[in-house]
């Protein structure tokens, strides 16, 4: 996926399938700069050449709420199977719009969960067989 660096915000833009985003050194650590890449790597499993995600909501909006807690949900566990973390702190801001469509919806958690896991696999697929996390619970 193409990487622009320059100007005051990150985002994906899918019009163009880019992600733009801030230079390094406005970031207050790799890990930071890291987290933010993941998150938009997600919106970005979303273009129609990918897995075809609606990603034409507006903030506030079910739409938009919907896309932010696949890229939210999946930004964390990415940050994990690649070892650089996530700063949940900054996904809290979206809880508001997360609970409104949950409530419209409650059955789109699991559609949003599976969504999730496919556009991290689509970045960073999980190995079979590979060794399990220290305190992940055996699946048996």
């Amino acid at each position: 996926m193409p990487v622009s660096c320059g100007g005051d915000r990150a985002c994906y833009l899918p019009a163009i399938d880019r992600i733009q985003l801030p230079d390094r050194a406005s970031f207050h650590s790799p890990a930071a700069f890291c987290g933010t890449w993941a998150y938009e790597q997600i919106h970005s499993t979303g273009h129609e050449s990918r897995m075809k995600r609606d990603l034409g909501g507006v903030f506030g909006k079910p739409r938009f709420a919907r896309e932010e807690l696949v890229a939210d949900l999946r930004t964390v566990l990415l940050g994990d199977r690649l070892e650089i973390g996530s700063e949940i702190e900054s996904h809290a801001a979206y809880l508001g719009n997360w609970i409104e469509l949950l409530k419209e919806s409650p059955r789109v958690l699991f559609q949003v969960l599976n969504e999730a896991r496919q556009a991290a696999d689509l970045i960073c697929p999980e190995v079979p067989g590979q060794p399990e996390q220290e305190g992940e619970a055996d699946p048996a």
